[in-house]
């Protein structure tokens, strides 16, 4: 699954209280231009992936830094984790990040291997960028099928894999030359293997460098020390919010001197997936697709899936229009009304199509509501009254309707065509 994570902020991921203002404070127009397009090419949010949790943590530095990250599924089991630093501040230092995210951005579509990735990202930086500048980078493709984890480090810290069984963390080393100083750089490749409830965790040394309390940021045993107390009880989201509370306490979040980045994946056992399944009112054998959003732009991401899954089984033209309409108005209804405009709460969207019928059920974070509680739109007394057009218009356009006592649950059914109404 994803991420049940990342909160929205002026430029992108999850980011501090007083970073965006301590960024604008005092900068130049132009880096001040090429920071905000660099943190916009940042993914505001985790992609869903079913069989994982993930959130980031992007906080800027109080000068025009050089960290970017990337989440890229390559398939339903293959995704692929990027995460690199450019060395230095300053416009030149933006303008390579953005241009590194982009060569990245080529390769890693081209489905190769990690090691393959950045070599070639190195050879045309390196012929691009001169000397004086150079990159970090850690890129590594999870495969889920196969359970492991392969990856290729170039002048990276070293990243850590949590076995949560264990309590033990083992380093994901980068053994190879930094990015943009050789033409032809050795790089290596290597692969672990992965087990439900183990946690990659990726960053930037900005992460060790604020964590260190003194010691070398090379030193990674303060923030070993700090992830194993912070993980024992966390999800991924959790996580990302205490380290944004510890930065905060330290005092950092007015002015940092490095960026900070961090993913946080948790590969999801059996039962946390189950237990997913049965907030949303699945059996725990369905074969249920699982969707997350927090944003109203997000709709039409969520919504498309599932219409292209009814159309791939057969459902007719007007079916699916209606469905369409039936969603927005649940999906927008569940951010407005459930979360209340709550941007850092979630939306847990699940759904089972078949060439039987389509359930889709859809649960925000909010306290609830009483169904019955809503007025008729069609007595004349609430004619001019706004609530309870969209409810109405819901249980038009599916034929059931059910939601969970505390009302923070809705799951619509639509049968195909030829089966009977069992009523709303």
């Amino acid at each position: 699954m994803h991420n049940l994570t990342s909160k929205e902020s002026a430029g992108s991921a999850l980011s501090l209280p007083g970073c965006a203002g301590a960024l604008l404070e005092g900068a130049d127009a132009d880096i001040l231009i090429a920071r905000r397009v660099q943190a916009a090419l940042i993914p505001r949010r985790p992609p869903t992936i079913e069989g994982l949790a993930a959130a980031t943590l992007f906080c800027p530095s109080s000068v025009a830094g050089g960290d970017h990250f990337e989440i890229v599924p390559l398939s339903e089991n293959k995704i692929v984790f990027l995460i690199f630093e450019t060395c230095g501040h300053g416009l030149p230092t933006s303008l390579i990040t953005m241009y590194a995210a982009l060569k990245f951005s080529d390769h890693i579509h081209a489905q190769q291997s990690p090691r393959t990735i950045v070599e070639c990202v190195n050879s045309e930086i390196a012929g691009a960028i001169g000397a004086g500048y150079y990159l970090t980078a850690f890129v590594g493709v999870l495969d889920l099928e196969k359970s492991t984890f392969t990856y290729s480090g170039a002048g990276h810290c070293t990243q850590i894999l949590y076995r949560k069984e264990t309590g033990m963390m083992e380093g994901l080393s980068s053994q190879g030359t930094v990015i943009g100083i050789f033409e032809r750089g050795i790089f290596r490749e290597t692969t672990v293997p992965i087990a439900p409830g183990d946690w990659l965790l990726l960053f930037t040394d900005g992460m060790p460098g604020h964590f260190s309390y003194g010691a070398a940021p090379s030193d990674h045993g303060r923030l070993e020390e700090l992830l194993k107390e912070e993980l024992h009880d966390a999800g991924p989201e959790i996580l990302a919010d205490r380290i944004r509370a510890r930065l905060e306490r330290l005092g950092l979040a007015a002015g940092l001197d490095d960026d900070v980045s961090l993913l946080a994946i948790e590969v999801l056992t059996q039962s946390k997936r189950n237990q997913i399944k049965e907030y949303l009112g699945f059996p725990v054998d369905a074969p249920m697709c699982l969707q997350v959003l927090n944003y109203f732009d997000e709709i039409d991401r969520v919504v498309g899936s599932i219409l292209k899954s009814m159309d791939a089984s057969g459902f007719a033209d007007e079916t699916i229009r209606r469905m369409k309409v039936a969603l927005i108005e649940l999906l927008a209804n569940a951010i407005l009304h459930g979360n209340k405009r709550d941007f850092t709460k979630k939306i847990l969207v699940g759904h089972v199509v078949t060439t039987d019928e389509a359930v889709i059920s859809i649960m925000d974070e909010g306290e609830g509501f009483k169904p019955d509680s809503v007025p008729d739109p069609t007595l004349p007394e609430n004619l001019e009254k706004d609530s309870g057009r969209g409810l109405f218009l819901v249980r038009h356009f599916v034929d059931k309707v059910d939601h969970n006592p505390s009302g923070n649950r809705v799951t619509i059914t639509k049968f195909h065509t030829g089966f009977k109404s069992h009523g709303a």
